[in-house]
């Protein structure tokens, strides 16, 4: 951890983000790897530099530091239960529907607030105004961040601890732990410590020690969404206790941020929003166990209950008027560095579906929809993405389009997959009938594509997409591909461009191994087939994902999105080893194994590996086997040597980022063809897999490995200036 490194990301963002001045604090248990201020508290009336001790407005943090801890605190000692309703403690009959948790996972229905500061002088009065308005949808439904459901929670917590929200928070939470400079209504001698907040046009003065929120500010200065002032070094405190277990039992904090508690939206847990987004605005650390909150004001606050790290970012972006306030930005400066210095290995990826849930399906609320997809379209979740649409009730799936290996992936390849019929069409698109028709497309307004690629341009569901993006633009209509990881990630290029583009296993100019995710090669047929066509694309694109990422590090599910292609390692493995369906070897198809085996009775596995350079394994062992292809329903009923026993090598992956499937699967065809010349086979297909006939002619006439893979280097220079990039 470079302390330098993060303290000069701080004082960027502030630069770059025209906040006042900001500070931050980031630990890891007791350890402190940060705790800095930088710029300036105060504006106006004077500068004054922003210190450690600094006391911020925390804004919406009030939600999880002081309400939601005092409402899991009530609920551990049996004075109240999340599922029960709201409105039987607060007496107020319109709230009846409501549960405590609806409130503190934001799903209630409520509008998220009102300006009701200007007439309403108390929170009863207040919360009488929000029951006139009724739920905009039934409680649990969908999900709206609401200041109203954490006013009630805040009533809540006093009537059920018979205390002031402030006095219990005080008593049981900020005293406990030595939070000496929490409160709400700071004292008069914290007030020269206080950053003041904006030019209030409605209170008609720089507001300074007192809160920010208007209607928190109305009620007296003391609401359970808004009203708390801390400093970092208190925060620090709460959140090394928190992690902890010593402020709330440890069965409560797993509870309290156990992801997919809220079905329409599993980013909420009990108050604390979880698995951030480092696309949003409110800070994150990539991780599935971070939780965290932001506030209006500036101020954010993330933890990582894995490895106890935590990152506190307080500022006063809306001093000296709200017009200089940019959090989003502030936040992902600094966290973005965090992320870096804190975390190398993986990250909480977000697919493309994650993203349609996340914005409540705007982009096809109300449309009617054709869908291509299969087995493998999941959310981070596993649900698959019908049971996602079935959240929303306002998309009509019209038709399903299936590619190769059919709409569960049961189909062995080449395998004929038949068509459906009922409530809803399933159409495949592998075989005779590759793409939709005209006819088909008229009734709906959008089709919609969600499909595992696996990075190799043998894979048949680029054809199929292709396909289906000519139709659309016949028929007129527009395309959605909701995005995925590439699993080889999109750094390395391997292979020729293909010279031909007329056959499923080989229908675009692109090298075999070719970087792109399935966004990207959408964008990429688009301009490539389709520039002249009047042809809308939208990409809804993945959140987290760099192209140094490969599937292991996503944090995702994987599910096969072909029989063969059990694991991610697998498809790192066939980018090269699918070659060898081009020849009478067998490539691990009837095994446990596909594409890490490869093999035939007539192979010497000895002699071929003392060909094989060091360099030409890098990221992979290699070591002879013997293995006999099994007839395998559903993944290979009739493999190549079925049941005959096949001397072999087996591949075995080390380092995901070093490997080089293709170069490796070159340097044993060509070892192969020197051992065996005689008795190596090559078939129709080859080529077509090849992308030309040029590769199998430079191992015939036996040029060495490394002097073909430096040939393909200018040509996929000049393809990765031009290839679209979205991430």
């Amino acid at each position: 951890m470079d302390r330098e490194t993060l303290c000069e990301a701080l004082k960027r963002a502030v630069r770059e983000n025209n906040a006042p001045g900001a500070v931050a604090y980031v630990g890891r248990g007791d350890e402190t790897l940060l705790f800095e201020a930088v710029g300036y508290r105060s504006l106006k009336p004077t500068r004054e530099a922003a210190k450690k001790e600094t006391i911020y407005d925390l804004a919406s943090l009030t939600k999880v530091l002081a309400t939601t801890t005092a409402i899991l605190m009530l609920r551990d000692v049996g004075a109240l239960e999340l599922d029960q309703s709201a409105g039987s403690i607060v007496h107020i009959p319109a709230f009846d529907a409501l549960t405590v948790r609806h409130l503190l996972t934001h799903t209630a229905g409520l509008v998220a607030v009102k300006p009701y500061y200007q007439d309403c002088s108390s929170l009863d009065e207040m919360l009488l105004r929000y029951a006139t308005l009724g739920l905009s949808w039934p409680p649990g439904s969908r999900w709206r961040y609401s200041d109203v459901g954490f006013m009630i929670l805040g009533k809540i917590v006093e009537l059920t601890a018979r205390d002031s929200l402030d006095a219990f928070c005080q008593k049981r939470i900020f005293g406990p732990l030595q939070m000496k400079h929490t409160a709400f209504k700071p004292p008069a001698d914290w007030i020269s410590r206080c950053a003041p907040t904006e030019q209030c046009p409605w209170r008609k003065k720089l507001i300074h020690g007192e809160v920010h929120d208007e209607n928190a500010y109305a009620v007296g200065g003391v609401a359970g969404h808004a009203g708390l002032f801390s400093t970092a070094e208190d925060l620090a405190r709460f959140a090394r206790a928190l992690l902890a277990g010593s402020v709330l039992q440890e069965s409560t904090v797993g509870e309290m941020i156990r992801l997919g508690q809220a079905a329409c939206f599993p980013w909420q847990g009990l108050g604390w929003r979880l698995d951030p987004w480092s696309t949003d605005h409110h800070g994150f650390l990539p991780s599935r166990q971070a939780f965290g909150h932001s506030g209006w004001t500036g101020t954010s606050l993330w933890m990582d209950r894995n490895t106890g790290l935590f990152s506190i970012l307080l500022s006063n972006t809306c001093h000296p008027t709200r017009d200089r306030r940019h959090n989003g930005e502030l936040r992902r400066v600094f966290c973005t560095r965090v992320a870096r210095e804190c975390y190398t290995q993986t990250a909480n990826v977000h697919t493309g579906l994650d993203r349609l849930l996340l914005e409540g399906f705007e982009p096809l609320r109300g449309k009617r929809v054709a869908l291509l997809t299969n087995q493998a379209a999941v959310d981070q979740l596993g649900r698959h993405i019908l049971d996602v649409f079935k959240l929303c009730g306002n998309v009509e799936v019209r038709r399903l389009y299936s590619p190769e290996h059919g709409l569960w992936g049961q189909a062995e390849a080449g395998a004929e997959v038949k068509s459906q019929t009922g409530i809803i069409p399933t159409i495949s698109l592998y075989g005779d009938r590759t793409r939709p028709t005209t006819e088909e497309l008229e009734d709906i307004d959008q089709f919609v594509v969600d499909l595992q690629d696996v990075g190799a341009r043998y894979y048949t569901f680029l054809a199929t997409l292709k396909e289906c993006m000519t139709a659309c633009a016949d028929a007129g209509k527009p395309m959605l591909i909701l995005d995925r990881p590439n699993p080889l990630g999109g750094e390395i290029l391997e292979g020729p461009i293909a010279s031909r583009s007329d056959v499923a296993v080989c229908c675009a100019p692109i090298p075999v191994r070719h970087g792109m995710t399935f966004g990207e090669l959408a964008l990429f047929l688009q301009k490539t087939f389709l520039a002249k066509r009047r042809l809308q694309v939208g990409v809804t694109t993945l959140d987290n994902w760099e192209r140094r990422h490969f599937f292991h590090q996503c944090a995702l599910p994987w599910v096969p999105p072909s029989p063969n292609m059990p694991t991610p390692e697998t498809a790192l493995l066939y980018a090269g080893t699918c070659l060898f369906e081009g020849t009478n070897l067998n490539e691990g198809r009837g095994t446990d194994s596909p594409f890490a085996l490869l093999g035939a009775p007539w192979l010497d596995s000895d002699a071929v590996l003392k060909r094989i350079d060091e360099e030409e394994r890098v990221g992979c062992t290699l070591e002879p086997v013997t293995y006999t292809p099994r007839a395998m329903p559903g993944k290979a009923t009739h493999p190549t040597y079925l049941d005959r026993e096949c001397q072999g090598i087996r591949v075995r992956v080390q380092d995901s980022s070093a490997v080089r499937a293709l170069t490796l699967t070159l340097a044993l065809l060509a070892a192969i063809h020197r051992v065996h010349p005689r008795k190596i086979e090559w078939k129709k297909n080859f080529d077509v897999l090849a992308g030309s006939p040029e590769l199998r002619i430079a191992i015939e006439h036996e040029l060495s490995p490394r002097d073909i893979v430096a040939a393909w280097a200018p040509a996929l220079k000049e393809f990765d200036k031009t290839r679209p990039r979205r991430y």
